[in-house]
């Protein structure tokens, strides 16, 4: 994934320190950064949506369970090859705004903030990143979408002047967008939170506000991705159910994906993802699924015919858990992904192959394997025409029908139900004419200008 170039003297610092007590109210005795959340803890996950958007230094400010916690920072600092340092709040229960005063003397301004029980969608991060780099106030992310924010009642609320806030509060009416926990800070922080701190108010949002009634607090709107609050088990919850919704979320995917196969891979991956399974191990399966759909094609008897279609299908649906699984762990590499390309090319081939060898062994004679010939050469040029157009033309073919029809869920979940109805090679065949003619129709329309 490329990184964007941010200021690398601009650090993060992850608050920490906080009890987390209604979290453990639903028997979670863990501190609330170590709170695994979909095979990651919510430490890990802000680090690595951090790292993600650019961020090469971290300070992760601890304080209830402090040991604890600062000994699970250090081993992801080894792990992830991140730049760390624990800082320790002695003052934590003063309020988090606390938490930003521990670090006046390690970091000078400006720097991010974040709270390690938000949750973040990695380009909701790296938006706001980009946003406010070149900015030389305290700023803070907010969001107008306040009628989907989980536990609105709950929630800061934030009042706007254009894009300075003017007021910031749990109760303030009217309000027009919610904090989202998101900060870039200068120096002036640090004096507003400890005037804040000396009227009796240690949290982070008091120097807000105390930055707000003297005109020196800015916003910025993030109106697109995923985030939320994780403060107790019924907000967990809806945190795993956002993410993995997002992950799977995708403009360049089919419809049998879109509404038929993430239904069932979100289920798969959410259980995937507390396991040590990799995303290239998935790949390896989804391969696998479909050799054993392409030998049992080419056994040819009803029973058999009928488990093949069942695993093509199968093969198809676990396809899409290997990258949804590397998006939510942060696994995404450019080898996966070319490992992923490679093998679906070597799973249509069997099975393909498959069909091919059954059909003729009733017909005896050449044609059809002409016909899987074919069969092959279009399932595979019509992946490599999307791609190689893109590569060419700096931008992708049309999303239309025949972009849609052609895409490999629909072939796969095609082929699926005409072996159910054992009729695989007439379907494979009737699949392959109908990529060759969009392809040829591509070119011309192309050529055409």
């Amino acid at each position: 994934m490329e990184k964007r170039n941010i200021p690398k003297d601009f650090p993060v610092v992850i608050l920490a320190a906080g009890e987390g007590s209604r979290l453990r109210k639903g028997g979670n005795h863990l501190p609330k950064p170590l709170v695994p959340l979909l095979g990651l803890t919510l430490l890990e996950r802000a680090l690595l949506t951090w790292k993600t958007a650019g961020v090469r230094r971290f300070y992760v400010v601890v304080g209830w369970e402090g040991k604890r916690v600062a000994a699970h920072a250090q081993e992801l600092a080894k792990r992830h090859g991140l730049d760390l340092e624990v800082v320790e709040n002695p003052r934590w229960q003063e309020g988090n705004g606390t938490s930003v005063l521990a670090v006046k003397d390690r970091t000078p301004a400006p720097f991010f903030v974040s709270m390690v029980d938000h949750v973040f969608e990695p380009s909701l991060v790296e938006g706001f990143v980009q946003q406010v780099k070149d900015k030389k106030s305290t700023i803070i992310a907010v969001d107008p979408r306040v009628t989907q924010v989980f536990d609105l009642a709950d929630a800061t609320k934030v009042r706007l002047e254009e894009d300075r806030v003017v007021d910031i509060g749990k109760e303030i009416l009217p309000y027009h967008a919610v904090d989202m926990g998101l900060f870039f800070c200068g120096p002036e922080i640090f004096q507003a939170l400890e005037k804040a701190k000396k009227e009796g108010d240690g949290s982070l949002t008091g120097g807000v506000k105390k930055l707000a009634a003297q005109g020196k607090m800015c916003a910025v709107k993030l109106e697109e991705g995923f985030w939320t609050d994780v403060d107790t088990p019924e907000g967990l919850e809806y945190a795993q159910k956002g993410l993995l919704t997002c992950v799977a979320r995708s403009q360049d995917e089919g419809w049998i994906s879109r509404h038929f196969n993430r239904h069932l891979s979100r289920w798969i991956t959410a259980r995937l993802a507390s396991t040590s399974i990799t995303p290239n191990l998935v790949t390896l399966l989804a391969f696998a699924l479909a050799v054993a759909a392409g030998c049992l094609f080419a056994l040819g008897k009803l029973g058999t015919t009928i488990l093949a279609a069942l695993l093509v299908q199968a093969a198809s649906v676990v396809d899409g858990c290997d990258g949804e699984l590397a998006r939510i762990k942060f696994m995404v590499t450019p080898w996966g992904a070319w490992w992923d390309t490679l093998l679906d090319r070597y799973a249509d081939s069997a099975i393909v192959l498959g069909i091919t060898w059954e059909y003729s062994h009733g017909h005896g004679e050449a044609w059809p394997w002409i016909f899987g010939l074919l069969s092959f050469l279009a399932f595979a040029m019509a992946s490599y025409a999307k791609k190689e157009h893109a590569l060419r033309f700096g931008h992708p073919l049309p999303r239309d029908a025949g972009d849609k029809l052609t895409r490999r869920d629909l072939r796969l979940f095609a082929i699926s139900v005409g072996g159910l109805l054992n009729r695989p090679f007439p379907t494979m065949v009737a699949l392959a004419a109908m990529s060759h003619l969009w392809i040829g129709w591509m070119l011309w329309r192309k050529r055409k200008g």
